[in-house]
């Protein structure tokens, strides 16, 4: 199994432990749509994604699926196991075939005890999905379902998002459910206003992934409404 993620990960503790901490790490074969832990699951294990796209989502009480968003390879998720007696507060589920890494609570301690700096590198990767997090809050709170797919559209145009000569393309396939889900509005909104963007071709579409055609119009798009 490549473990190139893995690698990456533990070069950020101290180099004698690195050997020993590559054991504590067990690999995990996910296939598409199975689900990894369940919100509120005790929390055991935090995870990394060494290949594919997990979804982190939660199910609101009227049955509502919210998309919170998508871990790729070199993201942490499970934040929940870094407390004692915690438990998740979101689902994951494998959006393709994926394969991640888990490590417990226990063994993750341990490390974070022997290495400080590790410690430290695994704040950093928590504050920042944190913040993450802020700026999709931002995005969608009491705006308009078009100011929030124009918002959530650019903030992953710029986290993902891969350059080409027709534009940015958005390195993972997306759906209009998946949208809807990720600005909490329905299906049919969503896609009446993709409809739109594609028409004044802000937008296209290349295969499974969404192209943003006009960066600058998204921008001016999401600023005018």
């Amino acid at each position: 199994m490549d473990d190139d993620r893995l690698r990456e990960f533990l070069n950020n503790l101290e180099e004698g432990l690195r050997e020993e901490a590559r054991e504590l790490f067990k690999p995990e074969s996910v296939d598409r749509e199975q689900y990894i832990f369940i919100d509120q699951d005790e929390a055991t294990h935090l995870y990394l994604v060494e290949e594919g796209t997990v979804e982190a989502n939660i199910v609101h009480g009227d049955g509502k699926l919210y998309i919170l968003g998508f871990l790729y390879a070199g993201d942490v998720f499970g934040e929940g196991a870094l407390y004692e007696e915690g438990v998740y507060s979101y689902s994951a589920v494998a959006r393709e075939s994926s394969r991640v890494w888990r490590v417990s609570w226990d063994d993750l301690q341990w490390l974070a005890s022997r290495d400080p700096l590790f410690a430290l590198h695994i704040i950093r990767l928590v504050v920042r999905k944190l913040d993450q997090a802020y700026y999709k809050d931002r995005c969608i709170a009491g705006e308009k379902v078009e100011k929030r797919i124009a918002c959530v559209l650019l903030g992953m145009a710029g986290e993902i998002g891969i350059s080409d000569k027709c534009g940015v393309v958005i390195d993972t396939p997306l759906t209009n459910r998946d949208i809807a889900g990720l600005v909490g509005s329905t299906e049919e909104t969503v896609s009446r206003i993709m409809s739109r963007l594609k028409k004044e071709e802000i937008l296209s579409v290349d295969g499974k992934y969404l192209v943003v055609k006009n960066k600058d119009a998204l921008r001016a798009y999401f600023d005018g409404i």
